[in-house]
């Protein structure tokens, strides 16, 4: 997480979120890249140096279309994280603190940090796009609309929980899920959200 997102006096510049969303301040999408830039040269220069001359390499991640606004599944956690700060179930600062150690790339800035790195050649980087639950759809496409956001919740809550209880505590994760589970397809559909991949090939100079 960039340490700038909170101040001195333990202040969140980022509040009411955790990740960017379309309510965060400018600084919070600066402070997310800058830190993204800085994790990538390293991790770059870090394999650079385990590959031999001409060595290639195959990257995937999680990318975006704008990093800025990247209508992430973790800005809709958020939101139901939001609805528990309102009825009072999780404490505003709790919230107000809290950011998830996770940036989405561009393409661009991705191109920028290898062509910055000066290490690697970039010779390949596609964008793939699936819907939220595709991958749910294309194992059984049979399933009804409760069954997959069900699925779904699951799957989510297993990448997310041990970060989201390390703040908010392990008692309000129940409740946390079953009201993402209860309105992330309907939101999915309304919006047309879709999980971006990247898909990165390089090869070390010579």
């Amino acid at each position: 997480v960039p340490k700038g997102l909170v101040t001195e006096e333990e202040e969140g510049l980022n509040k009411g979120n955790i990740y960017i969303a379309k309510t965060s301040p400018p600084v919070v999408f600066k402070q997310y890249l800058e830190q993204f830039k800085r994790d990538f040269t390293v991790f770059l220069r870090s394999r650079a140096e385990e590959l031999v001359p001409g060595g290639s390499m195959v990257l995937t991640t999680t990318g975006s279309i704008k990093s800025h606004d990247p209508l992430c599944i973790w800005e809709f956690v958020g939101v139901k994280l939001n609805d528990m700060v309102l009825e009072g179930l999780i404490e505003e600062e709790k919230l107000d603190t809290f950011n998830m150690p996770y940036y989405a790339p561009t393409t661009k800035e991705i191109e920028e940090v290898i062509e910055a790195e000066g290490s690697l050649i970039l010779q390949n980087l596609e964008v793939f796009k699936n819907d939220w639950d595709s991958y749910i759809n294309q194992a059984n496409s049979g399933l009804d609309k409760k069954t997959r956001a069900a699925i779904f919740a699951t799957d989510i809550r297993a990448v997310g929980e041990p970060i989201l209880a390390s703040q908010f505590g392990e008692a309000p994760m129940d409740d946390l899920f079953r009201r993402f589970e209860a309105d992330v397809l309907d939101h999915m559909e309304r919006e047309n959200y879709q999980f971006i991949n990247l898909v990165i090939s390089l090869t070390k100079k010579r």
